[in-house]
């Protein structure tokens, strides 16, 4: 992997932070993280449930504005859009894929697949069709085109999922947990669409995950605790998910401490 100093930078962040109003006074889902990832990587953020991960892809995704700091994509500034432009913007050059799937149960694979093309009010010509659907086949979705969601499995409605995601041909491929809901098989299947994706496709792409055997995937994993960035590290450095999942208990005894949660 080229390095960050030699390649275009994709996403970047600048203290950002996000923060919400409790009775006991404010609290910091996110804390003045900055993150700088280059075109073409594969960057995992890891985290326990409450770290904050969600929120900064959420933020990153401009799904929710920060309360502090920004998000720059592909150098624009997302913080500087109104909300129409911004909704244009994330629907042309992010995609975004979820835990829960977030397809649309009346609609089939396929109209799930074409439905931010047609929210865009692109023409989805015959040649067009065409090459969706030799992608289709690529990442093993064309068996179930006409099928609606509650007729696929798991594993198949992420990848139909995955496949919506990419139909605007985005610069930024976010994934906000998307194997929480799968089984091992299925899980690693995904993995593997990820980073043929990011390999042959050249996309970049920011997972959010709290499971090593996923993050193994990516080029770097960066570590959040309690809203904050602790630690990240190269793949390369592992030589298996085991690996991994040792320094990342061991970046959060530390955290906390020398106590582990």
């Amino acid at each position: 992997m080229t390095t960050n100093e030699t390649k275009k930078i994709a996403v970047e962040t600048f203290d950002l932070t996000k923060s919400y109003r409790r009775a006991s006074g404010a609290f910091d889902a996110l804390s003045e993280l900055n993150l700088r990832v280059a075109e073409g990587e594969f960057v995992a953020i890891m985290g326990a449930s409450g770290s904050g991960k969600s929120t900064a892809l959420h933020l990153m995704a401009g799904l929710t504005r920060p309360t502090l700091g920004r998000v720059e994509i592909e150098g624009q500034d997302l913080s500087k859009m109104r909300d129409a432009a911004l909704t244009k913007f994330r629907r042309r050059r992010v995609g975004v894929v979820f835990q829960s799937y977030n397809l649309i149960p009346h609609l089939t694979a396929e109209e799930n697949i074409l439905f931010p093309l047609r929210a865009d009010g692109r023409r989805v010509d015959a040649d067009l069709l065409n090459r969706l659907r030799e992608f289709w086949k690529e990442l093993g979705v064309e068996e179930q085109l006409g099928q609606y969601p509650d007729a696929l499995s798991g594993g198949q409605q992420q990848r139909v999922a995955i496949a919506r995601a990419l139909a605007t041909d985005p610069a930024v491929i976010l994934a906000d947990e998307p194997t929480g809901n799968l089984d091992w098989t299925s899980s690693q299947n995904v993995c593997e669409i990820f980073n043929r994706v990011n390999r042959e496709g050249g996309r970049t792409i920011i997972l959010v995950t709290h499971e090593p055997a996923v993050a193994i995937w990516s080029d770097r994993v960066v570590i959040l605790r309690d809203g904050k960035a602790s630690n990240e590290a190269p793949t390369r450095d592992f030589k298996d998910a085991g690996e991994l999942a040792r320094f990342y208990q061991s970046v959060a005894h530390n955290a906390q401490g020398g106590s582990e949660s």
